[in-house]
């Protein structure tokens, strides 16, 4: 199912210079609401907090005039975004960083069935990214091309960092109240956009594709210290834990085990797992349960499932037959 908003309203919310704007759309048939607040943390900088309940499967299309450099964290649940001005149609998952710079906004927010969203989006205008992004950005002229003829640039795509989602979340549920709330609201803004500027002027970054993500020397540390970990420590790690672990974002670690290895952090966890596993099965000192729990699962016919597949072997059969054929 396919609707459109095409409000006057809706324009008014986002261009207007109002220090508070509130806007709430009901969609027809009881299909949900979605709600945005904006603040403005100084003359060249914007911040919309939205969140939408949508009741069933739903495309809503719109047309608005956003203008400057976008950086969004999503919050909820999964929505699917589709770009009309450069053709993209990216995922866009819970945790997410997406970094564009747009001029007008022509597109659509798929919502699969029951979806509860919840994004932070700051919105960076002219004057700003002229003293402090576009003269640091390597590719400053094909960004100026692509807005000039209304095309969206997708600079970044990625898992947000701890400390951005940190910020984020803060920024969407401030404790505080008039001058106060503008200061807390200023400051945590600032340090979303210093650390997201930082990142991207010191991996030198060109336009993303959001499948060609460059990775520099302390990047490709990471990723040897991680395939380290795996393999020779005595604790199984779960992706999540693995990834804060060594200071690398989820989507550079799955990625960067792709390029520099050829095979999956899950992978190998799973190895490290099976092969665990096998030894403390070997040794006939625990059961099934025992040796379930000890390398991380939570059920135990889970992992007789991929102890099975693994090596062709159900555990169960192994300590009955104390036979070790495996493959």
């Amino acid at each position: 199912m396919s609707y459109r908003i095409n409000s006057s309203d809706y324009e008014d919310f986002l261009l207007s210079t109002n220090r508070c704007n509130c806007w709430q759309h009901n969609l027809p048939n009881n299909l949900g609401i979605i709600q945005s607040n904006k603040d403005i943390i100084e003359d060249n900088i914007f911040m919309f907090k939205t969140n939408a309940l949508v009741n069933n499967k739903l495309e809503v299309n719109s047309f608005s005039k956003v203008l400057g450099l976008c950086i969004a964290i999503n919050l909820g649940d999964d929505v699917v975004y589709v770009d009309k001005s450069n053709n993209s149609k990216l995922l866009f998952k819970k945790d997410e960083l997406l970094i564009k710079y747009i001029n007008s906004y022509e597109g659509s927010i798929i919502f699969n069935n029951l979806t509860k969203t919840k994004s932070l989006c700051l919105v960076i205008r002219d004057e700003f990214l002229e003293k402090y992004f576009f003269k640091k950005f390597k590719n400053e002229e094909i960004l100026k091309r692509n807005f000039k003829n209304h095309i969206s640039t997708n600079i970044k795509k990625s898992l947000a960092s701890y400390k951005t989602k940190i910020l984020a979340n803060e920024l969407y549920e401030s404790p505080f109240k008039g001058e106060l709330d503008t200061l807390y609201l200023q400051s945590k803004a600032y340090e979303i956009i210093y650390n997201e500027f930082k990142d991207l002027f010191s991996l030198n970054s060109s336009i993303c594709t959001c499948k060609n993500v460059k990775f520099n020397s302390q990047d490709i540390d990471s990723l040897k210290r991680a395939k380290e970990l795996i393999q020779s420590s005595q604790k199984v790690y779960s992706i999540s834990d693995l990834s804060k672990e060594v200071a690398l974002n989820e989507f550079k670690l799955k990625l960067g085990f792709k390029e520099l290895f050829a095979t999956t952090p899950g992978s190998l966890v799973l190895e490290a797992r099976m092969q665990k596993a096998k030894a403390l099965l070997i040794t006939g000192d625990y059961n099934i349960a025992e040796v379930s729990s000890i390398v991380g699962y939570k059920h135990q016919q889970s992992f007789s499932v991929a102890f099975t597949k693994y090596f062709k072997i159900n555990p169960k059969e192994l300590l009955k037959n104390n036979k070790y054929y495996f493959y």
